[in-house]
């Protein structure tokens, strides 16, 4: 997805209200949930394929990888 596509987020009721108290934009708190979603969920694919590597290393060896 290039950076000028957008994507729609339904916003839960609470989330304006919460982006008012903080004073910045709904758009911004969204923005930081997806972001740590992602890092979150980045860590998780890294740490699951070290651990095939560790797992698989031989096999891995014999292919050229």
């Amino acid at each position: 997805m290039s950076p000028s596509e957008k994507i729609t987020v339904p916003v839960p009721p609470g989330l304006a209200d919460l982006a008012d108290a903080r004073g910045v934009p709904v758009e911004e708190l969204v923005d930081e949930a997806l972001r740590r979603f992602v890092a979150v969920e980045a860590t998780l694919v890294r740490h699951e394929a070290q651990r095939l590597a560790l797992r698989h290393g031989a096999l891995l060896r014999r292919l050229g990888a």
